[in-house]
């Protein structure tokens, strides 16, 4: 099924819209993180420690495992996402052509 041009722009827009949406995911989850640990370290009831043994507890187990690979994979969806938005833009609109 051939699709019009005007239906190749939307979805190029929406490809955007959804690279952006899981770009600021991963960007704000890349934030949160340590941000927890500090939390996580200021209601703890022990002895003051350094934070990076509270990193390392962390991310030692299989739940940083995880969440590096998860992390990896949003990081290649985003940029998927982008780059056929791009050839769909490319594609529609190549160099050289100029709509009025």
């Amino acid at each position: 099924m051939k699709k019009c041009r005007k239906a190749k722009e939307m979805h190029a827009e929406q490809l955007l819209k959804i690279s952006t949406n899981l770009f600021t995911a991963f960007i704000a989850t890349i934030l949160v993180v340590p941000i927890s640990i500090v939390i996580r370290a200021a209601f703890q009831n022990t002895t003051t420690q350094n934070p990076f043994d509270i990193f390392f507890d962390l991310f030692s187990s299989w739940y940083g495992v995880i969440f590096i690979v998860a992390e990896i994979a949003l990081y290649y969806v985003v940029f998927k996402a982008r780059n056929n938005a791009y050839s769909i833009y490319n594609e529609l609109y190549p160099d050289g052509e100029v709509e009025t």
